[in-house]
C-alpha cells in the first residue's frame, strides 16, 4: 500500500470513531487491572513496580530519537519508499535496544541509578523492563508505519489486545498467588512481545520489508534534521510528566511512589484519546500538501479535546474519593489529593496534544521543544520547592501547573499561525457540531 497524500475528512473522523470505540471498551479492563494489580502488591510494590515501568520508558524516550515523528511525517507525504522505511526502523531498534542495554549495565555497575531513581541498583523489575524495551522499539515504530499505510482500524485494535494479554496474565499471576513487581513488569513486556510479533508479520505481509533496502544515505540528514527537533521535545515531555515521580523517589521514598503512581496514573487515564488523537491528526497534516488550511479544523479538534477531556475530569472528581478507597483499599487513600489536584493541568495537557501534533505536522516541531524544555525547567524548580513542603501533594500542584503555563503557550502559538484568537482553540465546539461528527464518522 502507498501513502497517500490526501486523507478525507470522512476517514479520518471514522479512525477517530475506531480509536474512540475501542479504547472505550478496553479503558474498563486497563482500570480493573491496575487496581488488581496495585492491591496486591500494595504501595510499596506498587512503588517499585511503577518505577521499573518509568526507566524503561525513559529509555525509549531517550534513544527513539525522533524516529516515529520522521515515520509519519516522511511516509504520509510520500517522500521515501514504504518498504525501505520499515526495514530501516527494524535495524533501528534492534541497535537502539542494545544501547539501552549497555547503558543499563554502566548505570547499575557505577552507583549512579542512586542518583537518577533513588535505588542503589537495578531491582529485577528493572532489569525486566531493560529487556523488553526491544520490543517497545518495534511496536514504537511499527505503529507509526501502519498509521501512515491507513490501516486505522490496526493502530487502534492493537493497544486493546495488549490491555486485554496484561489483564488475563495478570488475573491468572494473581490467582496462582505469584504476582511480584518484576513478574508484573513481565506481562507488561509479554504485551508489547505479542504486539511487535503482530507489527511485524503484518508489515512484511503489506510491504515486504524483508527483502526492501535500507534507506538510502542521502535521505539520513533530512529525516535527521527533522527528528531532531521533535525528539528533543519528546523527551522534554516525558519529563515534564515524569520528572515528579524521579524525584519523589529520590527526596521521599518508594512508598510515596507507589501512591503517586496511582493517582498519576488515573488522571492521566483522560489523556489516552488525546494522544491517540495527536498521533492520528500529526498524521493527517503531514499527508496534506497544504497543511496550513487545517487551521480551522485545529481550532475544531483542540475544543473538542479539551471539552471531553474537562468533562472526564469532572466525572473522576466525583467518583474519586470514595472510588480510590474503595478500588485501592485503604492503603491508598492519600492519593486522592494529588489525584484531584492533578486533573486541571491533566485538561491542559490533552488541549497540548493537539496543539503539538499541528505544529509538528507543518514542519515546525522546534515551537514545541522550545516550549516543554521552559516546561521541564518550570517544573523541576516547582517541584523543589513544593515536594519538601507538601509531598506528592507538592508534586501534584507543581505538574499542573506547568501544564498549564504550556497549553497557553502553545494556545498562543498556534493562534498566530492560524490567524485566530486564542480562546477560540478551546470554543470551536458546540453540541451541533459534536452531534454531526458522530454521524459523519458512522457513516
Amino acid at each position: 500500500p502507498k501513502p497517500t497524500s490526501t486523507d478525507p475528512p470522512t476517514r479520518f473522523l471514522s479512525a477517530v470513531f475506531w480509536n474512540a470505540a475501542l479504547m472505550a471498551l478496553g479503558w474498563p479492563l486497563g482500570v480493573l487491572t491496575a487496581v488488581l494489580v496495585a492491591r496486591w502488591l500494595g504501595p510499596a510494590g506498587k512503588g517499585e513496580y511503577a518505577l521499573a515501568m518509568l526507566v524503561g520508558n525513559l529509555l525509549l524516550t531517550l534513544f527513539c530519537f525522533g524516529i516515529p515523528s520522521s515515520i509519519s511525517y516522511y511516509l504520509s507525504s510520500g517522500r521515501v519508499p514504504a518498504g525501505s522505511m520499515a526495514r530501516t526502523v527494524i535495524v533501528a531498534a534492534t541497535l537502539l535496544w542494545i544501547l539501552c542495554l549497555a547503558l543499563s549495565v554502566l548505570l547499575d555497575r557505577t552507583g549512579w541509578c542512586s542518583f537518577l531513581f533513588g535505588v542503589p541498583r537495578f531491582s529485577a523489575a528493572m532489569w525486566m523492563a531493560v529487556f523488553g524495551l526491544w520490543f517497545m522499539f518495534l511496536g514504537t515504530f511499527l505503529q507509526v508505519v501502519i498509521l501512515a499505510l491507513g490501516r486505522h482500524v490496526l493502530y487502534a485494535a492493537l493497544p486493546a489486545f495488549g490491555t486485554l494479554v496484561v489483564a488475563v496474565l495478570s488475573v491468572l499471576l494473581i490467582w496462582l498467588g505469584v504476582l511480584t513487581p518484576a513478574l508484573a513488569v513481565g506481562v507488561s513486556m509479554t504485551s508489547h512481545l505479542l504486539n511487535a510479533a503482530v507489527m511485524l508479520v503484518y508489515t512484511q505481509i503489506a510491504l515486504d520489508w524483508w527483502r526492501a533496502s535500507l534507506l538510502a544515505p542521502n535521505l539520513w540528514k533530512s529525516l535527521a534534521s527533522y527528528s531532531l527537533f521533535h525528539h528533543a521535545a519528546s523527551i522534554f515531555q516525558f519529563l515534564i510528566q515524569r520528572v515528579d515521580v524521579f524525584m519523589v523517589s529520590v527526596m521521599l521514598d518508594i512508598r510515596a511512589v507507589g501512591l503517586y503512581s496511582v493517582a498519576y496514573g488515573i488522571a492521566e487515564l483522560l489523556l489516552l484519546l488525546p494522544q491517540r488523537l495527536g498521533g492520528l491528526y500529526h498524521q493527517r497534516v503531514a499527508a496534506d500538501r497544504t497543511p496550513e488550511g487545517k487551521a480551522d479544523e485545529v481550532r475544531v479538534s483542540s475544543s473538542l479535546v479539551f471539552v471531553g477531556t474537562a468533562l472526564g475530569a469532572v466525572a473522576l472528581a466525583l467518583a474519586a474519593p470514595f472510588g480510590i478507597r474503595l478500588l485501592y483499599g485503604p492503603a491508598f487513600a492519600p492519593a486522592v489529593t494529588p489525584f484531584l489536584l492533578l486533573l486541571p493541568g491533566v485538561c491542559a495537557l490533552a488541549t497540548s496534544c493537539i496543539q503539538n501534533a499541528y505544529l509538528s505536522g507543518i514542519g515546525r516541531p522546534v515551537t514545541g521543544a522550545v516550549v516543554a524544555a521552559a516546561g521541564l525547567a518550570a517544573n523541576v524548580v516547582l517541584n523543589l520547592i513544593l515536594i519538601p513542603r507538601l509531598g506528592i501533594s507538592g508534586a501534584a500542584v507543581a505538574s499542573s501547573l506547568t501544564y498549564g503555563a504550556q497549553a497557553l503557550l502553545l494556545i498562543a502559538t498556534v493562534a498566530r499561525l492560524t490567524h485566530a484568537r486564542p480562546l477560540t482553540m478551546l470554543t470551536s465546539a458546540p453540541p451541533s457540531l459534536v452531534a454531526g461528527i458522530l454521524r459523519r464518522a458512522l457513516q
